[in-house]
């Protein structure tokens, strides 16, 4: 036996657990990068379809406030609210919607058990998730009652919901998997030229930082 061992090289013993180490880490890492991935597909499905079934199109709808005094605003009551931003806020109230955002909620909740302490993927992943959730949140629950939209912040997210989609599907785009790419796609035909054109501007200035 301590012949055998004579003939074996340290050196290369080393190298050969540092290279298994190495596929190892790249294994998990790939896995764990799809599951980040898959997390962000259960966010925005629902999101997107959220979205579509209370306001179909591109809008630049906005809540009707009061503004009091000072930074303090209060969303007026139903009735004296658009025609347009009542029927929003009737069809956000239905069951489907809710069903909907509950979805999101458990998606974002898995989002964040997978970033953990990891600095870099809660940039890249979580805190997008977060602040469309909390955009959502604040737009379902004016929706339920106006007043709830008690300041600048609060107004901005609401109408940032209805007014930004492009924006906030682009956002997602990009942290979607390849394997939902289709259905996303399906439910963005609104926004596609759109969302394409977009896309083409961002390539393009890619290439152009690469050739400076």
């Amino acid at each position: 036996m301590s012949d055998l061992l004579s003939g074996i090289n340290p050196v290369h013993v080393a190298y050969a657990v540092m290279v298994v180490g190495v596929m190892l880490c790249f294994l998990f890492s790939g896995k764990h990068k799809r599951e980040l991935r898959l997390a962000a597909d259960h966010f925005a499905i629902p999101f997107v379809k959220l979205s579509n079934y209370i306001s179909p199109g591109a809008t630049m709808n906005g809540i009707a406030v009061d503004r009091p005094g000072g930074d303090r605003i209060c969303g007026l009551p139903l009735e004296k609210q658009p025609g347009s931003i009542r029927a929003i806020m009737k069809r956000a109230n239905e069951e489907i919607p809710v069903q909907l955002f509950a979805e999101m909620v458990d998606a974002a909740n898995e989002m964040e058990r997978l970033t953990g302490r990891s600095k870099t993927e809660r940039e890249q992943f979580g805190d997008p998730i977060q602040e469309l959730l909390l955009m959502t949140h604040t737009f379902l629950t004016g929706c339920e009652n106006p007043k709830n939209i008690d300041s600048p912040e609060k107004k901005k997210r609401f109408d940032s919901f209805l007014q930004n989609q492009l924006a906030h599907r682009m956002v997602l785009l990009k942290r979607i998997s390849g394997g939902m790419s289709a259905e996303f796609q399906a439910l963005n035909q609104a926004y596609e030229d759109e969302m394409e054109k977009l896309e083409l501007e961002e390539m393009e200035q890619r290439r152009s930082r690469v050739k400076r």
